[in-house]
């Protein structure tokens, strides 16, 4: 993942040292030319891992609010082909650089079937074929299948194809890059948030389910016990934040509060990172901003695009809780843990406890770094979230219509860090730097 963020850093370079009219001599005056934030290293270094591990934020000052690069129609000054391939990393991120792999070298064999546990997330993997390069193919299909849906109906809504592409590219891998400085807000367009909106509910999902879902078998989505909570979160959240939108804000209609709040509930909690509105500026409705507060700390489903901690680990976490309190008042029962309708193994409960004792250890770092390198703590602590769930966005300094250049060159590597540790659950990264890995 390293490789391909210092890879995919090449386009950005390229384009601000190669340029004519030599962008990088501006970047440090008051009017900096287009393109002048990817002349550091850090910055193409930065976007470029924040494509592939789908998390979203971006260092990009052009084409922002006044800004020269803020085009009249809202689009982000930069080469369209840049761009693209900004979207780019985003669609290759989505499932993984790593199933590409295993899709066209199935010579990997148990190694490849490691990296594809480490890559497709959740503490299980559903295989759909008894080989590991024949279920990357499989999910792939159902990538494409999905994105080109998407594209249509995103296309026959009236938005570009350039444009089509570049935000289904970023919707299914729950991304969140667009080529509007004020994301999917800039389209203006309420049919265009439905669309996106349903597409990250789908994106969010165990892909699993959407292939047996096309063979016909509906019936595993409501048998899913994950997916029946992460519904119900979507669902539950949308209602919560749109009443408190309605009530709060004067203009703001009972239809319009249920597509901005499911959008922005959606865009949450699959970490998409998409903005049809600034909802930093919710100070009207607590308690919806209190909603996707707390949505960040979820993430997709297991199997999904999606990062965060995952449904089903917070599933898991509650069962044993509840099975805890029960053997306080009865210490001689055994009462196994079970999902699906199967028990779950001790050691897959003892990973899930550790994973979320690390990832709280890892956004407790991330957030006393980022304050002690000169951020607030809102900024610091919704910043150090963002990065290790590959949300996007956060609060403060770091808001969905703000961006991460604001951040020292420190902090930037670190997020880094906690980006790329976030898309491979923290565990494979870990696991690779420890001294017994390598001597077996």
């Amino acid at each position: 993942w390293f490789v391909a963020g210092f890879v995919g850093a090449l386009p950005y370079l390229g384009y601000a040292h190669l340029s004519p009219g030599d962008i990088c001599a501006t970047a440090d005056s008051l009017q900096p030319a287009v393109g002048a934030d990817f002349c550091s290293v850090t910055h193409a270094v930065f976007e470029s891992v924040s494509g592939f591990t789908t998390t979203g934020a971006s260092i990009i000052t052009d084409g922002l609010w006044g800004d020269p690069g803020f085009t009249p129609d809202g689009r982000l000054g930069l080469p369209r082909g840049l761009l693209l391939w900004r979207s780019m990393t985003h669609f290759l991120g989505g499932m993984g650089i790593i199933v590409l792999g295993v899709a066209i070298l199935p010579l990997l064999g148990v190694g490849g079937m490691q990296l594809f546990k480490a890559e497709v997330p959740g503490p299980t993997t559903d295989k759909l074929a008894p080989r590991v390069g024949e279920t990357a193919k499989l999910l792939w299909k159902v990538y494409l299948l999905m994105s080109a849906v998407q594209f249509v109906l995103l296309a026959a809504g009236g938005m570009s194809a350039y444009e089509s592409i570049c935000h289904t590219m970023a919707t299914m891998a729950t991304g969140g890059f667009s080529t509007r400085a004020a994301s999917v807000a800039g389209f203006e367009s309420g049919y265009v948030e439905w669309v996106i909106t349903v597409f990250m509910w789908l994106a969010g999902m165990n892909f699993t389910l959407h292939f047996l879902g096309l063979r016909g078998r509906l019936e595993v989505y409501l048998r899913d016990p994950e997916w029946r909570v992460y519904t119900a979160l979507c669902v539950g959240g949308t209602v919560v934040a749109s009443i408190a939108l309605f009530a709060g804000h004067d203009t703001m209609g009972s239809l319009e509060s249920v597509r901005v709040a499911a959008f922005q509930v959606l865009s949450i909690v699959t970490t998409t990172g998409f903005a049809s509105h600034d909802f930093e500026t919710w100070t009207f409705a607590p308690v919806a901003l209190m909603v996707l507060l707390a949505l960040m700390f979820v993430g997709g489903s297991a199997g999904s695009t999606g990062g965060g901690v995952k449904v089903v680990r917070y599933v898991l976490m509650t069962k044993m809780w509840v099975r805890e309190l029960f053997l306080l008042s009865h210490p001689r029962a055994v009462r196994p843990i079970r999902l699906g309708g199967r028990a779950v193994p001790a050691d897959v409960m003892r990973a899930v406890a550790a994973f979320v004792a690390v990832y709280l250890a890892l956004l407790s770092l991330g957030t006393a770094f980022f304050a002690l390198d000169g951020q607030d703590l809102l900024t610091a602590f919704t910043g150090s979230a963002s990065a290790l769930g590959n949300i996007g966005p956060g609060l403060g300094a770091v808001g969905p219509y703000d961006n991460w250049a604001v951040l020292h060159t420190p902090s930037k590597w670190v997020a880094i860090a906690l980006m790329v540790l976030g898309r491979l659950e923290i565990y494979t990264l870990l696991v690779l730097l420890t001294p017994s890995f390598w001597r077996r």
